[in-house]
Formats: C-alpha cells, structure tokens, sequence
C-alpha cells in the first residue's frame, strides 16, 4: 500500500466516495457512489434533479484532478462546471468566443485546454491553448484542416516541461508551461518527412530521456512507417538532414496506426491497420502488432496466440509493477492473452471467448475482459496478481454497451448505453470488481431513456487517493456461497435431457442438439485459460517470424480437414487423368490396328469437284487480295484434277 494508506490511516480516515458525472440532453448531474458492498444499502435517490450545468452540450472535459469540467454548450462557447455542494458555476462561457468549438482537449496536468474551429479568412489562429484557471487565452496557431487521426496538434509531456506542435512535415518542441512573452517561439525543431501522425507518452512517468512516435504514411511506391524517436537525440542532424529515429516499422498499404504506451513511457505497442487483407481471410483489413522499446535494436513482432485481426490492446497501467500488457486478437471466439512489457513474449492464456474489449483497473490488479459492440456484451472480471478469474454469483452481459470504465479506487465499473449511438435503452449500470451489480443507485435509469444520456464517466482522482487493495473477504465467501447453493439443486435434479459422464460440466458442450453439436464443431479448437507452457506461436498478425526463434507449426482442426479434403481432391483428379489417358491410348492403338475402309469413288469425285470449282472461282480473283490458304488451294489443282482421272468417273 501507499504510505499514506497504512492499515490504520484506513480505519480512521474513510475514503472518499467514487463520482460519476451524467451528461444527457437536459444537463450535467455529478452522484457519489460507494465502492464498500455495506454502504449502499445507505444509497438514497434524490426527491428531484439537480443539475449542475442546464441545457443541451457537444463534449465536455474532466480536469485530471476532478475539480470541474470543461463544456461546450452549442453555438454559445465552453463553460467551466465546478464540483461540489458548494461550488458557484457563471451562466456567461469561461472560455471567451468559444462558440465555434468543434473539439477540446485536455493537458496531463489539467492546466491547459486545447481547442480547435473551423478556420477563418486571414491569419487569425484557429487551434488555441486556454489556462484552466483563468481563462485566458495562452497561445495560437494555424491549423486549416482537422485530421482525427493527427489530434491532438499539441501534445505535453507529463510534467508539462515540453509542448510538441504537429507541423508539415516538422514537429516543433515549445515550453510546455508557454510563459509569458509577447511572442513564445519554439525552442527546437525536428525534420520528419510526411508525419501525419504524432505520439506523445503524456500519461506516463518519464524516467530518463522522452520518447514519442511518428507514423508517416506511404502510396504506391513507398510502404508507411512509423518510427520511434527520443528527444533530445544523441546526435543532432546537422543543416536540413531528417530527425534520426531509434526504431523503424514499413509496412505497405498501412493507412493509420493506433500507439499504446506503457506506464513508464520507455516501450510503445504499435498497431498498424490496412484496409486490404491481402490473405483474403478478412472483409474489413488486416492488422499488426509491433513492440517499439529504447531497450531493443529491433522492432519486435508481438507473437500472438492465435492469428487474426487485433482487437484491443492494452498495457498494466501500475508503473510500480513489472510491465506486462493485455491482447485480444484471432477470429471468434478471440484469444486473450497477457505479454511481457520487455521482450512481447506470451506468458498467460485468458482462454477462446466472445471478446474484444480490455479495460484494466487503474492500480492494474483487476482486469475486464468484455465483448462489446457488435458482441453480445459478455463480461469476465479476473485479478491479475493472481492470474484467475473472479467468479460472479451469476453470468455478467451487458448488451447495447456504448461506454465503460473503472472507478479510480479500482472497486467498480460502469456500462452505459448512450445516444446517438443508441437512441432506445439508454442508461448506466454499475458493476463490482467480481461482477455483481449494484441495484441501488442514486439515479433512475428512466429519466434517460429512450435516448436522452449523450455521455458517462467516472470522474478522475490523483492516484495518491485511493490505495492498492486485494478483493475483500465477505466478498469472496459470498462468492462461494453463491457457487456452492447453486450447486446444491443441480445435483438434486432428477429430470432433463441425459448428458454422457464424459461431456458434463462442460458449459453447453455436452448437448446433443444441433446448436450444441455446430457450437462444439466451431469452437473444437478452444483453448482453456492457464499459463503458457514451452515456446509460444512466434507469428505476428501477418504471418511473418520473428528473427532468430523457430515458428512452432500449429494447425487448427478446421485447418486440417481442409488439407485433408484437397489432398483428396488433388489424388481423385490425378486418377479421373489417367484413367481418360490410358482410355485414350487404347482407342488409339484400335483404330491403328483396324484395316483402313475403302473410300466410295464417287463421294470423293464429288468432294474433288467441289473443291475445284472453289479453285476457278479464286483465279477469277485479284492474286494479291488472296490469303495464304486460298493461294495453297490453287496450288493443289494439279493433283486434285490427276486424282479424279484415276478415278475414272
């Protein structure tokens, strides 16, 4: 635990409770939520609404300490909501000429929003940096066009020592905190060819020199790239000489890359999409995952499980923890799997299910596994420290799941079903760290429905607040409780279908159903969760192997009845030839042994005749319009005229 948190700091000082702010059409509602399971029995609705921000919004952004927000109130400007009973909100836009806002973001240490606007005629700057507190204007720049793949255009570091601008082809480094001058200029400047795209660990506790990303996209002739570089480099380039970079990836046909970056900002998990799966295996492109650390002097492909597209990616955000992260890839049902943060390797198997989604609790010993959006909303709880999973009393899905997260204490996580996303069931639920629901809460889902909330979210805490803590006791024995008294009416069933001893207890597969006889044929490969034993499959999202380590070959069963169905095929069309080749050989040698048959003297006169009228019609002609064949028949007249006299008819 924290030092702040000792056991009896605990005791005598409660922590505070979990917020979580609700923006729907009519405003902005902020509740408190408990985390302990004894506490909610306490939870109270209100008697009426209480709105700290009224009227319809675009967007907002939290403060990182969870102060206030920052809301866009359509074609009025970005007012700033305070936290708290006691907390006085202005009805006039904190931000001055703001209106125009299309997007905002916020810098690590929330003293700095970003914002961007169409841009106007002249020089006027459309991309503007705000402090926090006072609402000043800070700084400007020139941005026309907007790229939601390059925002933001201005990224801090953690610290918020240095600020990164994103240029044409150039990326310009100013002090982060902008101080004040009449005109704050850059104090570098870095050469990058074609970036479109810049990364900045901002949320990660740099230890030694920056590291960021840049991914510079290819055409026809010139594959993409994405590249890590350090800052500031160990050799300066010299004159107008591009920035060096530490590590490189090309791949062509790449057209975006999404960058995840661990928890202390040393190693960053590159994945690339393509539009075309060239494989052929997939409608909507293929991905690769790719591990960019200052440690390595290659780019290492993350060896996956099981080949297919990445889903979701994740790194343990607990930086006091050695560096691991979460991946979900393959085809339904996905893989999910626990890598090192050093070397990519494969070291726990979460096991084939319906997932695509990885969230991990803010001190990184919980893990939610879930399959959201096109899924049916499955959730799974584990706890990482242990490696197992949490069991709930029941089976945990929440459909029609626009957002999710963790509360900062790392005891709860949200599901809400939002608009315009979903415009019918909207609301929020809250679930425990082991998947049981809370069913008391300070809110009422149907205020929200059929399409009223816009948007949910914990509300953030400094990590000082809330300590590392293991599941609680009373939970885990009603865990077993729950397990133990569902058990005991199973056992005592007398009636249902007869399930072979074999296929009991195996969640479904026993059936002899033709559901249960296509889900057990489609999901025979499955693989249980467990660490992984021997060398792990070292091939990538595209295949490729990973210099210096031999590929483990691991074929499906589906796989192998393919190659076993075109062997076959391949051996019945080699035997339906060669059958067709010696029938051919014998007809050939029969008619060769067969006496030729006498020709009827008449018929061929006939034939001859025919042909030789051909002929005079063709002398009658001009000679050099006739073709070659024409020419031959003309040249055959002397012989065909000599046949017919011997004919002698």
């Amino acid at each position: 635990l924290h030092p702040r948190f000792t056991t009896s700091t605990m005791a005598s000082a409660p922590l505070p409770f979990n917020r979580i702010l609700l923006r729907s059409r009519e405003g902005l509602e902020v509740f408190s939520l408990p985390s302990e399971r004894d506490e909610e029995s306490n939870i109270s609705k209100r008697e009426s609404r209480k709105f700290l921000y009224k009227g319809t919004s675009s967007f907002h952004q939290i403060l990182p300490n969870g102060s206030a927000a920052f809301v866009q109130k359509p074609e009025v400007g970005i007012f700033r909501v305070n936290f708290g009973d006691s907390a006085i909100n202005s009805d006039a836009p904190f931000l001055k000429d703001t209106a125009r806002v299309q997007i905002m973001a916020m810098s690590p240490q929330g003293t700095f929003v970003l914002t961007w606007e169409r841009a106007q005629e002249g020089e006027t700057p459309n991309l503007k940096v705000w402090n926090t507190e006072t609402g000043e204007f800070v700084i400007g720049f020139r941005q026309k066009a907007l790229k939601r793949d390059s925002w933001p255009y201005v990224q801090w570091t953690n610290n918020e020592s240095f600020a990164f601008l994103l240029g044409t082809n150039e990326v310009r480094v100013y002090p982060g905190k902008f101080p004040e001058q009449a005109e704050t200029r850059f104090v570098d400047k870095m050469r990058i060819p074609d970036i479109s795209s810049l990364s900045v660990p901002s949320n990660a506790e740099l230890q030694g020199k920056l590291l960021f990303t840049a991914f510079c996209p290819g055409d026809k002739n010139k594959p993409s790239k994405a590249a890590l570089y350090e800052y500031p480099a160990a050799e300066k380039p010299s004159g107008n000489a591009p920035y060096p970079p530490l590590l490189s990836k090309s791949l062509f046909q790449a057209e975006e890359i999404n960058v995840s970056w661990s928890p202390k900002g040393d190693a960053a998990l590159v994945k690339f999409q393509t539009s075309v799966d060239t494989s052929g295996q997939s409608y909507y492109g293929s991905t690769s995952l790719f591990l960019m650390s200052a440690q390595d002097k290659d780019t290492v492909a993350v060896p996956l499980p099981q080949d297919g597209p990445v889903h979701d990616v994740s790194w343990m955000p607990n930086p006091s923890k050695p560096s691991c992260f979460a991946v979900a890839a393959g085809k339904m049902p996905s893989m999910t799997s626990l890598h090192s943060g050093s070397d990519g390797t494969a070291s726990f198997l979460f096991g084939n299910a319906h997932r695509n989604t990885i969230a991990w609790a803010p001190h990184g010993r919980f893990l939610c596994l879930a399959g959201f959006g096109n899924l049916a909303g499955g959730m799974t709880f584990w706890d990482r420290n242990k490696l197992k999973q949490i069991p709930p009393a029941n089976p945990v899905t929440a459909s029609c799941t626009v957002g999710y997260g963790w509360s900062p204490d790392s005891r709860l996580v949200f599901v809400s079903t939002t608009s315009p996303r979903m415009n019918v069931d909207n609301g929020v639920h809250i679930y425990r760290y082991n998947g049981d629901k809370m069913t008391n809460l300070p809110w009422d889902n149907n205020d929200y429905v059929p399409n009223k909330l816009l948007q949910a979210e914990f509300v953030p805490a400094k990590s000082t607040v809330y300590p590392d803590r293991p599941q609680s006791p009373h939970l885990k024995d009603t865990n077993t409780a729950s397990a133990g008294a569902g058990s005991a009416p199973a056992a005592s069933k007398s009636g249902g279908r007869y399930v072979p001893p074999s296929q009991r207890n195996k969640a479904g597969r026993g059936g002899s159903s033709l559901a249960d006889r296509m889900r057990a044929e489609r999901e025979g490969g499955s693989v249980a969760a467990g660490k992984v034993k021997g060398k792990p499959k070292v091939t990538g999202a595209t295949g490729k192997v990973v210099v210096g380590m031999a590929p483990v070959e691991q074929k499906s069963k589906s796989a192998l009845r393919r190659e076993k169905a075109k062997k076959k095929k391949e051996e019945e069309a080699a035997r339906l030839a060669l059958e067709e080749k010696v029938l051919a050989e014998a007809k050939a040698a029969e008619a060769a042994a067969q006496p030729a048959q006498a020709v009827d003297p008449a018929k061929r006169a006939k034939k001859i005749n025919k042909i030789l009228r051909q002929i005079d019609e063709l002398k009658q002609k001009d000679h050099t319009a006739l073709n070659d064949d024409q020419k031959k028949k003309i040249e055959s007249e002397a012989s065909l005229r000599e046949e017919l006299a011997k004919l002698g008819i």
